[in-house]
């Protein structure tokens, strides 16, 4: 290397480490440990423990915090699907992992990948449930998410 040049770290560009998506059931039981296990690590970590309401897009802090992370853990328990907005989320974080070369790392939180990956188990009743109140665009969006995260090597967790 050349004397006087500067390497580009892309951790030196972006505001967080890692955004941390996941469902509020896991909170008490899971995802407040995997927080504090990487702060404590001096992980830079997007948590937003504060549920935001009734909305029916992501909040531009939201997005914000997607685009300003180098990478995501993605928590998926058997009511990761019971919010749309969580499945946007995921579809947000994908469309990064596509277009920036984000990494994308899932937990399997009590599911396991093939249930993710083909939207079965706790899945499906919460697909019946959206298609009701959304568009197939929409629908097809988030399933894409879902199947390309339940291919992804990760770590499976708590699943009896």
């Amino acid at each position: 290397m050349k004397t006087g040049a500067s390497v580009s770290n892309p951790r030196s560009r972006l505001k967080w480490d890692t955004f941390l998506s996941f469902q509020r059931d896991t909170r008490h039981k899971f995802t407040d440990r995997l927080y504090e296990a990487l702060v404590k690590e001096q992980v830079r970590v997007w948590n937003d423990d504060v549920e935001g309401g009734d909305h029916d897009e992501l909040r531009p802090s939201l997005v914000e915090a997607i685009e300003d992370s180098v990478a995501s853990v993605v928590v998926l328990s058997p009511n990761y699907a019971n919010s749309h907005l969580r499945l946007e989320e995921l579809a947000k974080l994908c469309d990064l992992r596509a277009s920036l070369k984000r990494l994308v790392f899932p937990i399997f939180y009590e599911v396991q990948p093939w249930e993710v990956r083909t939207q079965n188990g706790p899945f499906e009743e919460y697909f019946k449930d959206h298609s009701k109140s959304f568009g197939e665009e929409k629908i097809q969006r988030w399933k894409g998410a879902l199947t390309l995260v339940g291919n992804l090597s990760g770590l499976i967790y708590g699943y009896i």
